[in-house]
């Protein structure tokens, strides 16, 4: 679609806008969500959309007011921003990860402990894969920097091994925001924490716990266990359906590409990379217990979990020193992994860093204005009382993720759909469950979590207009649209038994564990009849 086109549809859904304002409807309170989906799409751009549908909730609250419009945008949206702590530390975390991640992959410890990884020779097939997936775990701070990293690094060993690109690409895009989704220091948690508050603010609840909340939260993330699974299955069980096994079989039988065999030197050693990834790991815990507790000795699994509960409220603050500690051991690799490297030039990798997530950062501020016109509107309740009656609560998880899939999907940001979705999923929660007696709102609370997490990475993994598509497909040496359609197949098969075998069940009632432990074994259970079903063709 070109520009006209779009700043054509931009003027008339704002035009539409004020004349909603004078128009008096319960439905008018989704408007403003409509507006931001629909300008992502056409866009493809998460900021634009989401500014749009915050100054779309601000015309309906002034009857079409332009200027009493932009006032609200101003004064009640934007600026009360810069007045909360926690959003404040979210900003200043996230860019300083940016910048940490920069410092480490100019360490060159990565290109290091993949050389140790794959041995000297030709690595195994199967060798090469699972090398793939332990740096996706390792890089587990930053989905687009995993995407980007493991795509770079790895293309001239998968040439070596006859692992096709299609499949690296795959392999790192499966891990890369799965694994950011689900770890608790990430470029992620701070926006993820935040949406959880917001959902909160919505309904005018006190919040017990946002980290809290997003730990109980990790096991119904099922689309995000469950793609690790696939992950394995695909490697170890040799499982490629659909139009992977063309790639994979071509690839095993060509020779080494465009003369790309030889692996770069790397320009430091392991460590380099993995001690600057375990002060950033450690540091939080240690920070919460040092923060937490009374007294820090003597030490006890108990007193350490009674203080990082006691810790909640500064959470802000860990993150941010978390972030600064690692940078700073970051800072120290990189001064011994190039003798003579001058202050400014590790300035300037840091600031590189750093811009890269302005974008993200953009689309959270963004985020955040939109959440507090969807507040002012009143969606929270208006939104219960229309579907009271008419959805099951043990369906709403698995209706969440599928409503969240579609918005990824159609839309190829993750951040989007969690900034748009999860305060009025949490709200919905506490509207539905405000009707029902003996039900606790924080039980549902939960799983809805899990299913806005899993719905916004199902498009992460196969939007033809995901960053991180697009990033792992160019990393990996391979066209975009291939890359798609090679991993469609393991997103749908992994969306499906999320569904049926983890958020239906448990919204019956079944615990997690068992809906990971029989989801996981359906997945093996493709693989091996997969794989059979291939051989006998």
């Amino acid at each position: 679609m070109n520009s006209r086109l779009r700043w054509s549809a931009l003027g008339l859904l704002l035009v539409l806008s004020a004349l909603l304002g004078r128009v008096e409807s319960d439905w008018t309170v989704l408007w403003p969500t409509c507006v931001a989906l629909v300008l992502v799409f056409l866009w493809r751009n998460a900021l634009v959309g989401l500014l749009a549908g915050a100054l779309a909730g601000a015309l309906l609250l002034v009857d079409g007011n332009v200027i009493g419009a932009g006032r609200i945008v101003l004064l009640d949206q934007f600026i009360p921003i810069f007045g909360s702590t926690w959003k404040l530390s979210a900003l200043l975390f996230t860019l300083i990860l940016g910048g940490f991640v920069a410092l480490i992959e100019a360490s060159g410890g990565l290109q290091a402990l993949i050389r140790i990884l794959l041995g000297k020779g030709v690595a195994p097939k199967k060798r090469m894969q699972l090398s793939v997936v332990g740096m996706g775990f390792l890089v587990f701070f930053d989905g687009l920097a995993n995407t980007m990293l493991i795509g770079r690094l790895m293309r001239s060993a998968a040439d070596r091994c006859g692992v096709s690109r299609a499949k690296l690409a795959y392999l790192a895009d499966a891990t890369g925001s799965s694994i950011a989704c689900l770890a608790f220091v990430s470029t992620w948690i701070a926006f993820q924490l935040s949406m959880i508050q917001e959902g909160f603010a919505l309904v005018d609840e006190p919040l017990v716990s946002a980290y809290g909340l997003f730990f109980k939260s990790l096991p119904t993330n099922f689309y995000c266990w469950f793609t690790l699974v696939m992950v394995f299955v695909s490697v170890c069980l040799g499982y490629n359906p659909g139009p992977m096994a063309a790639a994979e079989k071509a690839s095993s039988e060509m020779n080494v590409l465009d003369g790309e065999a030889t692996l770069e030197s790397p320009r430091g050693v392991w460590f380099y990379a993995v001690g600057p990834v375990l002060v950033l790991t450690l540091s939080v815990p240690l920070l919460a217990y040092y923060l937490g507790a009374d007294h820090l000795l003597p030490f006890s699994m108990e007193k350490f979990a009674a203080a990082y509960a006691a810790a909640e409220n500064q959470v802000p603050y860990i993150l941010v020193g978390s972030s600064v500690v690692a940078s700073l051991a970051a800072v120290v690799t990189l001064f011994f992994s190039s003798r003579g490297r001058s202050r400014e030039s590790v300035l300037s990798t840091f600031l590189s860093g750093v811009r890269e997530l302005m974008g993200p950062v953009g689309i959270l501020v963004a985020a955040w204005m939109l959440g507090a016109a969807i507040s002012q509107l009143g969606a929270a309740e208006i939104m219960g009382q229309l579907l009271s009656g008419r959805v099951a609560l043990w369906l709403l998880p698995a209706i969440i993720f599928i409503l969240g899939s579609i918005i990824s999907f159609s839309t190829g940001t993750s951040w989007g759909t969690i900034g748009v979705l999860m305060p009025l999923a949490i709200s919905v929660v506490f509207e539905l469950t405000e009707m029902q007696v003996g039900v606790d709102a924080l039980e549902w609370v939960v799983p809805v979590i899990g299913a806005v997490f899993s719905g916004a990475v199902f498009g992460d993994h196969c939007s033809p207009f995901s960053d991180t598509t697009v990033v792992a497909s160019v990393a990996s040496g391979v066209e975009p649209m291939v890359h798609v359609r090679t991993q469609l197949p393991f997103a749908l098969i992994t969306a499906g038994v999320a569904v049926i075998f983890g958020f239906v069940p448990y919204g019956l009632g079944i615990p997690a564990g068992i809906c990971l432990l029989v989801g996981s074994l359906a997945l093996i259970l493709f693989g091996v009849f997969g794989r059979r079903e291939r051989r006998s063709a």
